[in-house]
């Protein structure tokens, strides 16, 4: 459907639609992270509870473990619409929509 998209204003509209639909997309696909805090939540009260760590540190230490996946996530979601919806800048275009998707992934997680 956004393969190729050509540069009229038709197109982008289209890019701009294609858009719209992956962050969408990548903000449901990190819901995940909410089953997870869901299982973690008994443990997680208990022990800021008796003060064995803080919810700030709990908060830190897992947006740091998610990182590396996000990361292969974001890349393989960029590698792979970047070129195929005709997406242009070059390699300093393409850092700015793999940063913006990492954001975005992040953002879904937390």
């Amino acid at each position: 459907m956004f393969w190729q998209v050509d540069d009229s204003p038709r197109g982008a509209q289209g890019r701009l639609g294609c858009l719209a639909i992956s962050i969408s997309t990548g903000f449901f696909t990190c819901t995940t992270e909410t089953i997870e805090f869901i299982k973690e939540r008994f443990i997680f009260v208990r022990e800021t509870a008796y003060d064995a760590y803080r919810r700030s540190s709990y908060v830190l230490a897992r947006s740091f473990i998610s990182i590396p996946a996000l990361i292969v996530l974001s890349l393989s979601f960029c590698l792979i619409t970047f070129w195929a919806i005709g997406l242009s800048g070059g390699f300093s275009g393409f850092l700015f929509y793999f940063l913006a998707a990492c954001c975005t992934f992040w953002a879904g997680v937390k």
